[in-house]
């Protein structure tokens, strides 16, 4: 697959025993890797040993070590010069379990960067293999609708879309009419609302009731399909007028950062197994990505799994209509 992830960033991850606001705490573990939406998308196709390219923009001052962090990976990237700084993404892992997470916006862009990267996206749209995922949020300075540019690229020669972004370009990108869009519960209602996506929370009322409802509403407003994630809950898919929810399996949860990513990854990996369009196949597809999203949360590194235990959550996985 062909991995759009404009917004690369370091993950800092830091382990601690409580997160106090307005007091000093220590963190007695800290992690740094690359980062951002796509990176932990390439992470799970790795594991499976299947080939994915990731385009990503690379801040000149950062660009060396986030092009050796991925190199240390395998990742295949093609790296897009950009101004300013990397931005990073702060995670705070408490002995709780509680994860607070600061995603910071990252360096401005010019116009004459987003225009490069798209003519990179482009470029390799030949090597997709027949599928582009438009993954993670985009820095400041790129065209809220710039998903939407890349999904009608991709239309035009062929290639299926994913598209999992923030509120605003979520929203944006469905003038582009993309094949299937993958939010979690709060960016759904935040994209369909008033919100802007800066600060989102755990939702717990309702859940597959809202999840539906906001997948029907997203292909109302020009998706082709929508699943929308709703945590430890499970998912609700929406297609061709049919909505059916999959509930997530029970797991031990080490860290659901990423999960969301691994969720895509499974999905996107289906598909391409798969070779259909049918409903059938989608569906199967969202059980796939549900089994791959839940084995991630056993283990610390975002986009980590392991194929075999995704198989054993496969296995126990079923989905019902939404009426």
């Amino acid at each position: 697959m062909l991995i759009a992830t404009p917004n690369l960033c370091l993950d800092r991850t830091e382990r601690l025993a409580e997160l106090v606001p307005g007091a000093v705490a220590r963190a007695r573990e800290v992690t740094v890797t690359a980062g951002g939406k796509g990176v932990n998308v390439a992470r799970v196709a790795r594991a499976y040993r299947r080939p994915a390219i990731l385009v990503g923009l690379t801040a000149e001052h950062d660009r060396e070590r986030l092009l050796a962090l991925l190199a240390e990976e395998g990742a295949d990237v093609v790296g897009v010069p950009a101004p300013g700084h990397a931005r990073m993404a702060v995670i705070m892992l408490e002995d709780s379990g509680r994860t607070t997470v600061l995603n910071e916006p990252g360096s401005t862009l010019d116009g004459p960067s987003w225009a490069r990267y798209r003519d990179a996206v482009s470029r390799r749209l030949a090597d997709a293999g027949g599928l582009l995922v438009c993954s993670g949020s985009l820095p400041p300075g790129a065209p809220v609708g710039g998903y939407a540019e890349l999904v009608e690229l991709a239309r035009v020669a062929g290639v299926a879309t994913v598209v999992d972004s923030a509120p605003g370009p979520l929203r944006a990108s469905l003038a582009g009419r993309p094949d299937l869009v993958t939010p979690n519960l709060e960016e759904a209602e935040a994209a369909l609302g008033d919100g802007n996506g800066e600060v989102l929370v755990g939702v717990e009322d309702e859940v597959a009731a809202r999840a539906a409802e906001a997948a029907r509403r997203l292909c109302e407003l020009g998706a082709g399909r929508a699943a929308v994630t709703a945590g430890v809950a499970g998912v609700a898919f929406h297609a061709e007028g049919v909505t059916d929810w999959v509930p997530a399996p029970k797991v031990d949860v080490v860290s659901a950062v990423g999960a969301g990513d691994s969720f895509v990854a499974g999905l996107a990996l289906a598909l391409a197994d798969s070779g259909t369009v049918e409903r059938s196949a989608w569906l199967a597809a969202v059980l796939r990505g549900v089994a791959t999203a839940s084995a991630s949360c056993e283990v610390l590194l975002a986009g980590g799994v392991d194929p075999e235990r995704v198989a054993e959550l496969l296995t126990g996985l079923t989905s019902g209509a939404v009426t």
